[in-house]
């Protein structure tokens, strides 16, 4: 990627380069007889000028009444440059091929130093690392905080660094991060909730004053925001009121589109449902790797799905996508996850077939490790649990 971008870059130094100087170096032009004037130059001037402005009104860019009255500012100013006009410069004057060398020498000069003070040899780098998937979590860390480092004022080199310390459990450092960019940001709705979350998560899982504060200020900027209305459900919930949490995380599920988030927020309204002594329809699955397992590539596709009970060619109903590196993983099947199917109601149906397919090659149609539990009654609350054992 570094050889292509400086590649593209030389080209466009060139081309530069040749654009600046070609006026100064192209051959003189010698006129013995005709000279071309100021007045000639000017009236050239007024013709473009009036051809572009009647070009703008053709193509709706500009008003009629407003191409008037551009026309009448123009003429004014030809009026007055010609009654200023009392000689001509000849053209060919101009062409210096000295001042053309000289220009051609510091356009190189002075871009490759302001490129590399100013431009992105940084965020180059980065994604070329990034791109290697064999980094661990410490080199990863390592690239963030180089980055941070060298852009101090890079709201996306301190979301990343942030983001990674979150994931990684590093939640004093994610809380620092985020505390940076939100005054960096101005407060950008996306990053105070994710400091909300931070704090959150930092205090037991405990919505304090200031999670309270970050999460309404978010809302009142992004009042779609799933990480905030996910907050201010647990709040909700936190003070008896499983009505209004429920109400919040259903209006989040509309708008959220992770799978792991989704997840979240259906266990927590059916949490909410069971404390109003609603009745519940909903299977939990289990999903882990036997030992011998545990090398398989963290990036490897794992989906688990659900077919109403002897349907084999029936489309399932619903489907929970993850990777290998977030076994083992408790997942939930309930209506919230079967609508996102756009099909039938996991609570019209008695029982299901819940498979859990592997696929290395990322075709999870043609898995490399497939479990399944069949007959799985939907009105049972008790944990299914789906263990991915070698083959054989």
């Amino acid at each position: 990627m570094m050889m292509e971008f400086w590649f593209i870059a030389a080209l466009l130094i060139a081309i530069a380069v040749l654009i600046a100087v070609w006026p100064l170096i192209k051959s003189r032009v010698h006129i013995a007889d005709e000279v071309i004037s100021e007045e000639a130059a000017n009236i050239a001037s007024f013709r473009d000028q009036i051809a572009d402005i009647d070009w703008q009104v053709d193509q709706g860019l500009i008003a009629l009444a407003g191409a008037e009255k551009l026309k009448l500012e123009v003429k004014k100013k030809l009026a007055d440059e010609l009654d200023e006009v009392t000689s001509s410069v000849p053209y060919s004057g101009l062409k210096k091929p000295g001042l053309a060398l000289l220009v051609a020498l510091v356009i190189p000069l002075l871009v490759i130093p302001v490129y590399y003070k100013l431009g992105a040899t940084t965020e180059l780098s980065v994604v070329e690392v990034m791109k290697q998937g064999d980094l661990s979590s410490e080199q990863i860390e390592k690239v963030l905080e180089d980055w941070a480092a060298k852009r101090p004022e890079s709201n996306q080199a301190l979301f990343m660094l942030g983001s990674h310390y979150l994931r990684s459990g590093q939640l004093d450092q994610a809380v620092a991060t985020y505390r940076r960019l939100v005054t960096l940001s101005n407060g950008h709705p996306q990053v105070t909730a994710e400091l909300a979350q931070v704090l959150f998560l930092s205090s037991d899982n405990t919505v304090t004053p200031e999670v309270r504060k970050l999460y309404q200020q978010t809302l009142l900027k992004d009042s779609q925001n799933t990480t905030a209305m996910g907050l201010q459900g647990i709040d909700a919930f936190a003070n008896g009121a499983y009505g209004e949490a429920i109400s919040v995380w259903q209006q989040a599920l509309n708008f959220e589109m992770d799978p792991a988030a989704r997840q979240s927020l259906s266990a927590g309204i059916n949490k909410a449902r069971t404390m109003l002594g609603e009745a519940v329809v909903g299977v939990r699955v289990m999903v882990d790797l036997a030992p011998e397992m545990k090398n398989l590539p963290a990036d490897a596709r794992v989906v688990v799905f659900a077919r109403p009970a002897g349907q084999a060619k029936q489309p399932p109903i619903a489907a929970i996508p993850m990777r290998i590196g977030d076994l083992p993983r408790e997942v939930l099947f309930d209506d919230n996850s079967a609508m996102m199917m756009g099909g039938q109601l996991l609570s019209s149906i008695d029982s299901l077939d819940i498979t859990a397919r592997i696929s290395l090659s990322g075709n999870v149609m043609s898995s490399d490790y497939q479990v399944q539990a069949k007959g799985v009654k939907t009105s049972e609350s008790k944990l299914i649990t789906l263990t991915f054992a070698p083959a054989g």
